[in-house]
């Protein structure tokens, strides 16, 4: 909706001419004018619409149980610019009914799978808490809370091949898939979030070796543990990130354009380029541009949200599709290029996100069988 169309909105509403579909626009946008003023509609009032229109709308459309979500819509200022607001919308459980569809989906959980070096695979969601298995001096354990935990049960074996153990050599393989998440704590103490659809391999043990290297293809959260002696490497499609300790975010999807790498403490190595807190390193393969972000969006997923800011929906939907394990398909694929941001729960059921974009009135979906269709 450009800036016309809104204000023609908040006009009828004020008529009382408003529909209940219409109305709940009404609702979103008065929510986005609050929370950001340099919206750029510089002919809409927002004092007058706070004192005139605020209170009356809440009162025509309190229900019984609400929930807030918050999730900034898209306005188009003029042909040329579009801005991303930053809102608090009140998305109230009984207009979820305003739009069904012929099946819903769930979120995705903490599951995956464990390959162990000799090719055992243990389903961690069905995973016994306690004791998994025995590799050499190492224990594999895990906790109540569903995290996974490497330690050492006694002395070390003697130093093999001319000072380096075969032991470390030994490597095991985590793998996320669509629609499942997991937590680990790496050998040396390195924590480790793995998002959906990834994998991560790694050396039992780091003993004896110079440096702490593992693989990662997707996408992890990392807090490493502090070792100055043993420089922390992750290997993720074109680049190798080299820290001591710290605390960042990998995005490295096969089937992404760009390796993206974030920043929150600490200073780490994007091949040869150093970063610092509150940048991102975004790596085409050919060359590496850094941009100043804000980590704690990069990181929502790990916390339980998505978090979009001034994302083409074709991106939005690639998350939405390996958290929800669906696929999308593009009916009109000129939809895909229109710039969304936002927060919102991934813990609520499919339909309730697709609901909350279609209300922008600029998307619509059909959501059939494991399959999204984008309008």
């Amino acid at each position: 909706m450009n800036d016309e169309q809104v204000k023609d909105l908040l006009e009828r509403f004020q008529a009382g001419a408003c529909s209940d579909r219409e109305l709940e626009k009404v609702r979103y946008w008065l929510h986005k004018f609050r929370e950001d003023e340099r919206s750029g509609l510089s002919q809409i009032d927002l004092e007058t619409i706070d004192d005139q229109m605020w209170q009356p709308i809440l009162k025509a459309t309190k229900p019984e149980t609400a929930r807030m979500i918050s999730w900034p819509l898209r306005v188009a200022v003029s042909t040329a610019s579009i801005i991303v607001l930053g809102v608090f919308i009140y998305f109230f459980t009984k207009d979820t009914s305003n739009k069904t569809y012929v099946n819903n989906i769930d979120p995705g959980k903490n599951t995956a799978v464990l390959i162990l070096s000799d090719g055992k695979k243990i389903n961690l969601l069905n995973a016994k808490i306690g004791l998994l298995a025995l590799q050499s001096t190492t224990q594999i354990t895990k906790t109540k809370e569903g995290e996974i935990i490497y330690t050492s049960r006694h002395e070390l074996p003697p130093l093999q091949n001319g000072g380096k153990s075969s032991y470390s050599e030994i490597s095991n393989t985590i793998r996320t898939p669509r629609g499942g998440q997991y937590k680990l704590s790496l050998p040396d103490g390195t924590k480790v979030w793995l998002n959906a659809a990834s994998s991560l391999t790694y050396p039992i043990s780091f003993d004896w070796l110079k440096e702490r290297r593992i693989e990662l293809n997707g996408e992890a959260y990392f807090e490493v543990a502090k070792d100055k002696l043993h420089p922390f490497l992750v290997q993720s499609k074109t680049q190798t990130v080299k820290v001591l300790g710290t605390r960042f975010n990998i995005s490295a999807y096969s089937d992404d354009q760009f390796t993206n790498t974030t920043l929150l403490e600490g200073i780490v190595q994007v091949n040869q380029v150093t970063l610092k807190p509150g940048q991102q390193a975004v790596n085409s393969g050919a060359a590496i541009k850094v941009n100043a972000v804000d980590p704690n969006d990069v990181i929502a997923w790990k916390d339980g949200e998505f978090s979009f800011r001034n994302e083409p929906l074709q991106n939005i939907m690639k998350k939405i599709s390996r958290w929800y394990n669906v696929d999308v398909v593009y009916q009109n694929k000129e939809a895909g290029k229109q710039i969304f941001g936002g927060t919102i729960s991934k813990y609520g059921k499919i339909s309730e996100i697709l609901h909350i974009l279609e209300l922008t009135g600029d998307v619509k979906f059909r959501l059939e069988g494991k399959t999204i269709t984008v309008l």
